[in-house]
């Protein structure tokens, strides 16, 4: 399986068309005119999106003939209200300048008891089944930035702390950047992010083997089922592939989502490689 995905966000926009390709180009910011990196920006509901980069800019390439001029162009991250924009209001503006307010929740925090807390390890590590997901595309170097994979996870205790999280990975890029998403579950789908921050982990080197990440600074509890996300934000320029092994059979659920804005996608009893280290 091969899975394209593309994450976009911009303050500065630019967008011009020569032949039949559509070139966004821009840069994003907050309401303090600081650039904002790892903004996702895409299409809604297509496989058309990238990432900004540490100074907030970006390029994004369409076909003209993967749009149509009802289609919307979203600009999205933790932390930050989204906004939106309809194509055909905005191809023939010279420059649209997009700012993000952000966002104020708060979220459920760790409660400590003087009881003793059980530790519980949940995932899966083992490689049943050699199928993998392939995010990297080397003909789309920076169109595919935003590619995400997830997994669902029971909660079965309230006030359940995630300390931290393990997965697999194969990448041969001399760094890769991921960033951990939480989401709540609707209709078996991740619904909405539980996170009122990033969480990002860099990785140097080619790597193939598990990548651990220590959640506890983040003080996350969660009293329900979760799906818990892997998305590609950035990489080095040296290199031409990152994919993930996936198990099947396993009693979890696969999700990906081809495309930054567009509908994650479920398949059920398989489930990429990872663990998450529960207290409760």
């Amino acid at each position: 399986m091969r899975y394209l995905y593309t994450i976009l966000f911009a303050l500065f926009i630019s967008i011009f068309s020569y032949g039949n390709i559509i070139t966004i180009t821009g840069k994003v910011s907050n309401n303090e005119q600081q650039a904002l990196q790892y903004v996702s920006i895409g299409i809604i509901n297509k496989t058309i999106g990238t990432i900004s980069d540490e100074n907030g800019d970006f390029i994004l390439r369409i076909e003209e003939n993967q749009i149509e001029s009802s289609d919307s162009l979203k600009f999205s991250m933790i932390g930050y209200n989204s906004k939106s924009f309809l194509i055909n209001e905005i191809l023939d503006i010279q420059t649209l300048i997009v700012i993000l307010p952000e966002k104020i929740e708060t979220i459920p925090e760790a409660i400590i008891t003087g009881n003793k807390l059980k530790t519980k390890v949940k995932g899966t590590t083992h490689f049943p089944a050699p199928l993998y997901v392939m995010l990297s595309n080397s003909e789309l170097p920076d169109q595919n930035l935003g590619s995400a994979i997830a997994r669902s996870f029971n909660i079965n205790n309230e006030n359940t702390i995630i300390e931290d999280i393990k997965f697999y990975i194969y990448s041969n890029y001399d760094t890769t950047t991921i960033r951990i998403n939480i989401y709540s579950v609707k209709r078996r789908k991740p619904y909405k992010s539980i996170l009122n921050t990033g969480i990002y982990t860099q990785i140097t080197g080619k790597k193939h083997d598990w990548v651990h990440v220590d959640l506890k600074p983040y003080n996350i509890s969660v009293d329900n089922d979760i799906i818990v996300a892997l998305e590609w934000v950035d990489k080095s320029t040296k290199g031409d592939y990152l994919f993930f092994p996936l198990a099947r059979p396993s009693v979890a659920s696969h999700y990906y989502k081809y495309g930054s804005q567009n509908k994650w996608k479920r398949f059920a009893a398989m489930s990429s490689l990872m663990e998450l280290r529960l207290k409760y």
